[in-house]
Order: C-alpha cells, then sequence, then structure tokens
C-alpha cells in the first residue's frame, strides 16, 4: 500500500520594494544634531497586533451583511448595496470584462506598456523557477513508499489597492505567480480601478476582475458570489493574498482557515 501526502502549493506573495536616493532627501550634517542618540538599553521591542480592533469590528459586520444568515455564498445584491454605500461603484456593477481591460491596455502609452510586458517577464520567469524547484517525490520505506505531491490552488484571489495611488505592481506579483502555480481561476479585486490597473490584469490574464475594496472584496472572494437566480458569478478562492489596508487586513484575519491568506501585514503606506 502506498501512501503520499498532498500539499497545497499557497502563493507566496512578495513585495518588492524599490528606494531611490535624492539630493533633497538626504539628510545633512547639521541634521544629525536633531536625532534622539538611544543606548542599547532603551531599545525596547515593541509588538503590535496586525489588526486594527476597530476595523476588525466593521469588517466583521460587512461580511455579516454580504453572507446573511452564514450562508454559503455571498449575495450579489447584498454586495453592490455595500460597494455603493462604501464608494466603490454608482451603479449596480462591480465586475469588468476581460474586453474592458484588454482596451486599458491598449489606450495605455508605449512607454507604459513595454513597461509592464518586463515586469510581467521578470516575475514570471522568476514564479516559473519558483514552482520548478519544488516536485513531486517519494522514497520506499519498509512496506511502501513516502513522499508528497504538490498541486497549485484550484482558485486565487488576488487583491491589488486603488484610488488615487494604484499599484499595478501588485497585480502582477499576484496574479501572475498564481498563474505561474497553475491555478485554474485567477480572481482579482481593487476599488475604483485605475486604467493601468486593469490593463496589469489584461497582461497578467486574470478570468474576474471585480472593482470593489475592503472587506466586501475580501468576502466575495473568500466566500464566492452567487445571484439570486442561483448562478455562481465569483468562486469560493482557496488563498488570498495581495496588500491592503486596515479593513482588508481585518477582514483576512476573520476568513484565515476558511481560506488560506498570505499574511496579516502591519500598518503601511496602502
Amino acid at each position: 500500500m502506498q501512501g503520499k501526502v498532498n500539499l497545497i502549493t499557497f502563493i507566496v506573495f512578495i513585495v518588492i520594494a524599490s528606494t531611490s536616493l535624492r539630493s533633497s532627501l538626504a539628510i545633512s550634517f547639521s541634521d544629525i544634531s536633531m536625532l534622539n542618540h538611544l543606548t542599547p538599553d532603551q531599545v525596547t521591542l515593541e509588538i503590535k497586533d496586525p489588526v486594527d480592533p476597530k476595523a476588525l469590528e466593521q469588517s466583521t459586520a460587512i461580511l455579516t451583511e454580504i453572507r446573511p444568515g452564514n450562508s454559503k455564498y455571498c449575495n450579489a445584491a447584498n454586495i453592490i448595496d455595500v460597494a455603493k454605500r462604501l464608494g466603490d461603484v454608482t451603479e449596480d456593477k462591480y465586475m469588468v470584462s476581460k474586453e474592458e481591460c484588454k482596451a486599458a491596455f491598449d489606450g495605455l502609452i508605449e512607454e507604459d506598456r513595454v513597461c509592464l510586458k518586463n515586469i510581467h517577464a521578470r516575475v514570471e520567469a522568476f514564479a516559473k523557477a519558483q514552482r520548478k524547484s519544488v516536485e513531486d517525490m517519494e522514497i520506499p520505506i519498509p512496506g511502501g513508499v513516502a513522499g508528497h505531491t504538490v498541486s497549485p490552488c484550484r482558485a486565487a484571489g488576488c487583491y491589488a489597492p486603488g484610488g488615487r495611488y494604484p499599484l499595478p505592481s501588485s497585480v502582477l506579483m499576484t496574479a501572475v505567480t498564481a498563474r505561474a502555480a497553475g491555478c485554474e481561476t485567477v480572481v482579482l479585486a481593487s476599488p475604483r480601478p485605475a486604467q493601468i490597473t486593469l490593463a496589469a490584469a489584461y497582461l497578467a490574464g486574470a478570468d474576474l476582475v471585480l472593482c470593489i475594496g475592503g472587506a466586501q472584496a475580501v468576502g466575495a472572494m473568500a466566500y464566492g458570489v452567487k445571484t439570486e437566480s442561483g448562478d455562481i458569478i465569483v468562486p469560493p478562492c482557496d488563498v488570498i493574498v495581495g496588500p491592503g489596508n486596515k479593513w482588508v487586513t481585518a477582514a483576512k484575519s476573520v476568513v484565515n482557515g476558511f481560506c488560506g491568506i498570505d499574511m496579516l501585514a502591519g500598518p503601511s503606506e496602502v
């Protein structure tokens, strides 16, 4: 009798930060005197909970609203109501078609298209190399064999911050990685997505693009979305990755366990 342990390959979201040094931001020697000098014994370890209590309360309420009665799926009409109330959308539409994403890509200036293509190629090359480095294996043991198989998640949910400061890099580093891992379905959520965000979604090959954010987006990807007629328009995702604000982090802490998440990020610029 042969026994194997099935391991799910989770998508690891890697944030690559680049720093530029400019003379206008450099600290001059005259500024050094303004800094506080601390001795080693004055330095203390401060551990903060990445989940804001108030945001957790609000996110939990939103998740309950879009998934009434602890139903299996989120209710499409409820998601629209929440999205309208919180300013994600103004109409009864919160999904962007692949055709609209392609139009967004085609509408970019050549310089931006080339930039996105270059980033896509680099992320994809590294992600494929990572995937290739983890292989199925087995060894003989007394009475049989022991080993493991590595299989991708069925559906991956990717979150990308939107609004005034869109992060197309987040789209590429999550959705492209999911594709390289072999996920059948890639769902992207980004509130009020900018043109370059939709362009990145097209290039990454996202299957579904939701123009909603916050806890409502996390809930939609975690539990899936069903219409009143019973049509499943967003499949439940096995894992949710990507950076977001404190409501995204709080919602991820709630759905963690129901589906996988990358991490609970602390406060940041997003």
